[in-house]
């Protein structure tokens, strides 16, 4: 049996980025800050925490402050779903490989760098929550008492035994995670959507469905 370890925003969802700039621009005007993002803004801080974005856009604000517009944009967040729902869809064969896998019975386990209830409502609204049940369903806030991505891993890993572990990422840290525990590693890149280059990728892709040959 093999572990398939999907990173969520960028992967198996597209588009929600776009909400993120309506959402973090309109928690500005709340905190009376006149500085907003930009379509540009998005596209070069795209992969960062939430938190991460107000620490490039405000510099001169302290790290409380950025946590705090972080917690705005979260509360503002679940009080405008609409928003998010606008947006967000599943990522091109996004389905038909998950669908591939959970037939196959192999193991699928979704950790992303957002808050668990909101992860549970973004594979919902996308139409893939069926594919992971509440075991395996992680979400991380490195910033917090969670850990890391790779923390969470490792304990879910830590009494049980796989014939091999595939990673599915779009940024070098869900790569690094990959080749901590032994895993292979797939890289990610978004069609219309320009990437570091990498050197813990065992495989680069734009299509999902190139995952699959890991059936085999």
């Amino acid at each position: 049996m093999k572990l398939f370890v999907w990173d969520f925003h960028g992967v198996l969802e597209k588009d929600n980025e776009k909400a993120v700039i309506d959402i973090s621009n309109s928690v500005l005007a709340e905190a009376g800050h006149r500085e907003r993002f930009t379509n540009e803004d998005n596209e070069k801080y795209y992969g960062l925490k939430w938190y991460q974005y107000f620490e490039h856009l405000l510099p001169n604000c302290s790290h409380e402050e950025h946590l705090k517009l972080q917690n705005r944009c979260f509360a503002y967040t679940e009080q405008h779903l609409n928003v998010l729902a606008k947006y967000i869809k599943p990522n091109d064969h996004a389905i038909e490989v998950l669908t591939r896998i959970h037939d196959t019975g192999h193991i699928q386990i979704v950790i992303s760098n957002t808050r668990q209830k909101d992860l549970i409502w973004f594979l919902e609204a996308v139409g893939i929550r069926q594919f992971f049940d509440e075991d395996h369903i992680v979400g991380v806030n490195a910033h917090q008492k969670y850990g890391t991505k790779l923390d969470v891993l490792k304990q879910y890993l830590k009494d049980k035994m796989f014939d091999m572990i595939v990673v599915i990422g779009d940024s070098d840290d869900d790569l690094i995670m990959g080749k901590s525990i032994g895993g292979m590693t797939y890289f990610y890149k978004h069609p219309h959507r320009v990437h570091n280059k990498t050197k813990f990728a065992d495989h680069i892709t734009n299509d999902l469905r190139d995952v699959l040959q890991e059936l085999k």
